[in-house]
């Protein structure tokens, strides 16, 4: 019993650190596009959570790794508001996060995960250069966020 009493402690106080922490930083746009930009490759590799996370760190965001469709719980609590798909034009900063597809093999580890990737003012860029928002062939649920400035 005073084990779980002691790990439920540390949660609460590194739960109240990290909201504290997300609440007292600046996002610069440009540097986290830039790094994204400079570090896309030309080719999927499979790591877009880990780039697009990377990009958002040298932006200032306090960001920590996650499966790609988790960043649509993580992406409010650092001040990122969720922006409406209707009418949407993307802005430099964007993050799109797509959900698992439903009909994704799941032999496939890349499937399991979702993606996300950021707009850098002229594509969208996760671990890859894209040519379009989504890198799926067919329609996958998304939810866009923009950091609140």
């Amino acid at each position: 019993m005073r084990r779980i009493k002691r790990l439920a402690i540390i949660a609460i106080f590194l739960v109240a650190v990290f909201f504290t922490w997300s609440q007292c930083y600046t996002f610069d746009v440009k540097k986290a596009t830039t790094h994204l930009t400079d570090h896309g490759r030309n080719k999927s590799i499979h790591c877009c959570a880990w780039y697009t996370m990377r990009a958002l760190q040298a932006g200032g965001c306090p960001a920590i790794i996650l499966p790609a469709q988790w960043y649509k719980y993580f992406m409010p609590l650092v001040q990122f508001e969720e922006v409406a798909s209707e009418g949407y034009s993307p802005q430099a900063g964007d993050v799109v996060v797509f959900e698992r597809p439903k009909s994704r093999s799941w032999k496939k580890i890349s499937g399991w995960w979702g993606h996300v990737a950021m707009y850098n003012g002229e594509q969208w860029v996760s671990d890859f250069k894209q040519k379009r928002m989504s890198p799926y062939r067919q329609q996958v649920p998304y939810r866009l966020y923009r950091y609140k400035k």
